[in-house]
């Protein structure tokens, strides 16, 4: 028997009348803009007997169908898309042989801590809910690949995500982030993360360090610089609409430089080569330091890891508890920053086991020198003949490199090596600078 589906425009007079298949009437769903009928248990269940993938979008769905429960231990994906799911029925973990669970558009606030169970599945996209934090369910789902957060409520993640070591891509955009953990750089197959349209002020540190990550999206941020260090990747990083970014520093800036060859990433991120003159004085932090360029009305903000910097004029001792930090972190980590001649940018980093342990000792006494030691130097030194990590004091250089309008920021461990920097940096024009209280 034959039943109508009947669109009806608000505004016009016409009605678009397509017919489906149906036994009966389970309810009528009136919105001004058109009535929907459901598709009866009988069309359901043969559906879910015949299909591996359920293709379940758009179906105004308030929950899942029982009838699923009984019948649906073989399906693998389901694709539940813009319905009207408030949440998951517990039985949800019967569903063993799934890994695909695609829940985009719905209305769901709180997921059933069953779901941590349900270590089978690779790919789950919860995308535009309602969810004010991730349930910490998730980090137990130890085979996913995929996760995906976009457009919900979220102002932190759970500590159990760091659980998550098969995770590829990480969806975070559209939602109310201030800041990232720094562990979120120890996921060792991580390769995209994506916190387009947060309220980041800062990128860990540590991300600097991930080892397999080639694809960085922090456009419409708060932005006020990019991690001064190289990136052991080299990934490609999309910062547009940060505007209180307005330099970069020298290995990263050289690093981007490799992916903006091509047409298609430097249409993505046009502004790394144009953004440098403009003054951002109301919009800085009190606490970090902030340099002046006395010849360009520019003021740029640095890292809140640095307490001092230096000029190359000032030849200053540096401080015994930066060396001590340098010396403990060159007996446990192998930390090499290699700029070439023909600018390319090589990055190693690994641990080395036999002193590690004795840097996990320090938590115990100085828990702000273990964070600055595990989360990496802020940079290694810029020039190429020195290869000391830079935690808290630097002396430093800005200038700008010839194929750009961007200024670059470089740090050095003493003014030796910025000197020797100087004597080799014919393609860059150096700014002189002074702080600002």
């Amino acid at each position: 028997m034959l039943k109508l589906l009947i669109f009806v425009q608000k505004d016009f007079f016409k009605y678009l009348i397509c017919f489906i298949f149906a036994d009966n009437f389970l309810h009528h769903y009136f919105n001004n803009q058109y009535i929907i009928m459901d598709i009866p248990s009988a069309e359901i269940l043969s559906e879910i007997q015949k299909k591996v993938i359920l293709h379940w979008n758009y179906r105004y769905l308030t929950e899942l169908p029982e009838i699923l429960r009984k019948y649906g231990t073989h399906i693998k994906e389901i694709y539940l898309k813009q319905n009207q799911l408030s949440g998951l029925p517990s039985w949800i973990i019967e569903l063993y042989n799934v890994t695909n669970l695609y829940l985009y558009g719905n209305f769901i606030k709180e997921l059933p801590s069953e779901l941590e169970q349900m270590n089978q599945l690779t790919v789950l996209d919860l995308s535009k809910n309602e969810l004010s934090e991730i349930p910490v369910c998730i980090g137990n789902l130890y085979n996913l690949k995929s996760l995906l957060l976009n457009d919900n409520h979220l102002t932190s993640l759970p500590n159990k995500m760091i659980n998550l070591k098969k995770l590829e891509i990480l969806a975070l955009a559209g939602n109310d982030l201030v800041i990232l953990p720094e562990w979120i750089a120890t996921l060792p197959k991580l390769q995209e993360l994506n916190v387009d349209n947060n309220s980041l002020k800062e990128l860990p540190n540590r991300l600097t360090l991930a080892p397999k990550i080639t694809v960085i999206s922090v456009c419409s941020n708060r932005l006020k610089h990019l991690p001064l260090n190289g990136f052991l990747s080299s990934p490609l990083i999309r910062y547009s609409a940060n505007d209180n970014i307005n330099y970069l520093s020298y290995p990263v800036l050289l690093q981007l430089n490799t992916h903006l060859s091509f047409t298609w990433a430097s249409s993505i991120n046009n502004d790394v080569y144009y953004r440098c003159k403009t003054n951002y004085k109301d919009k800085f932090s009190n606490m970090n330091i902030k340099l002046s360029l006395q010849d360009n009305n520019v003021l740029i903000e640095l890292p809140r890891q640095l307490l001092k910097v230096y000029n190359i004029y000032q030849n200053t001792a540096t401080s015994l508890y930066e060396l001590a930090i340098r010396r403990i972190y060159v007996e446990s980590f192998k930390h090499t920053l290699n700029l070439r001649t023909n600018w390319e940018v090589f990055v190693n980093y690994e641990s080395m086991k036999l002193a590690e342990a004795f840097v996990f000792e320090i938590q115990n006494a100085d828990n702000t020198s273990y964070n600055l030691i595990i989360n990496g130097a802020i940079s290694i030194c810029t020039n190429i003949d020195c290869q000391q990590p830079i935690f808290t004091e630097a002396w430093v250089i800005i200038g700008q490199l010839y194929f750009t309008t961007t200024l670059s920021v470089a740090l050095f461990c003493q003014r030796r090596c910025a000197s020797e920097f100087m004597k080799r940096s014919n393609p860059m024009t150096v700014f002189d600078w002074n702080c600002v209280d």
